[in-house]
């Protein structure tokens, strides 16, 4: 048992953690809620039928829902954060990379709870449309269909923040 959830772990620990920390937005709160998620999946790895992933994932995603529930606030995005991976451009790509940025961060805004759940499972957590599906409650091609529809509405709101 200790070899097979030594694998899960060494797996999914980045997935997990990019998950959780862009729910928080913080690195202590994050650490905090993976080793949290680590231990809990421990605890019931014997339980474990079929694939890790989507096991794993929800009990991120449960972990970081009891969270905001024992702390009573919701999740939002930091727009005064600086982003780690602007210091490796040069000063004209650092403006530009914020301001591409910025745009991203507010068309987030602009999705419901679902749309931002399936946009931070699909491109955070690098998870495959079926694994979320089955996290969700959805059928793949319900997903599909569903994430298409929130790029293009990102794309367009991103055009008209560009435009402004």
């Amino acid at each position: 048992m200790k070899d097979g959830f030594l694998l899960v772990y060494d797996k999914y620990f980045d997935d997990v953690y990019r998950y959780i920390y862009f729910k928080t937005g913080n690195k202590w709160e994050a650490d905090d809620l993976v080793s949290e998620t680590f231990k809990k999946a421990y605890e019931n790895y014997k339980y474990l039928k079929g694939e890790p992933k989507p096991w794993i994932m929800a009990i991120a995603r449960n972990t970081v829902i009891d969270f905001y529930r024992r702390k009573n606030n919701f999740a939002q995005i930091n727009d005064n954060e600086p982003d780690e991976f602007t210091y490796n451009y040069l000063i004209e790509d650092i403006f530009e990379r914020k301001e591409e940025l910025c745009y991203l961060k507010q068309s987030l805004k602009t999705l419901n709870k679902e749309e931002l759940e399936i946009v931070n499972l699909r491109y955070f957590s690098d998870m495959k449309y079926n694994e979320i599906g089955k996290l969700l409650g959805k059928t793949e091609n319900a997903v599909k269909t569903k994430a298409m529809r929130i790029h293009r509405k990102l794309a367009q709101v991103i055009q008209k923040l560009m435009e402004e």
